[in-house]
């Protein structure tokens, strides 16, 4: 994550809570901490952060840097998901390639129906 990027993540914060002060050396030790983290992730933490009644005072590094634990149900799902998006894929390229009988089959298919 770029310095820029926690600049912002201070700026959602003080919004949140605005006793919170962002010094220029809370800045750098944020930054140092946050380096390696993606900022859509740390994003994501602080929305989940203030959307809980419970975190009265502002987050720590740690609370915005902590990754989604993925569960066993998670990756059932996931599956199910990606299983269910492939098949609609092949359903759809066997449907853009599909053409209508011929007429000799139309034909032949009505001459079996009038001989019953």
């Amino acid at each position: 994550m770029k310095i820029s990027e926690v600049g912002k993540l201070f700026d959602k914060i003080i919004e949140f809570y605005p006793a919170f002060t962002g010094t220029a050396s809370k800045l750098q030790s944020w930054h140092e901490t946050l380096t390696d983290i993606p900022f859509e992730l740390a994003q994501t933490n602080l929305k989940k952060y203030v959307a809980d009644p419970e975190n009265k005072y502002p987050p720590h590094p740690g609370a915005l840097a902590k990754k989604p634990i993925v569960t066993e149900s998670d990756r059932y799902h996931t599956g199910l998901k990606m299983s269910g998006q492939r098949i609609l894929a092949t359903n759809e390229n066997l449907s853009m390639g599909a053409v209508g009988p011929t007429e000799e089959q139309r034909r032949k298919v009505r001459d079996l129906l009038e001989k019953k």
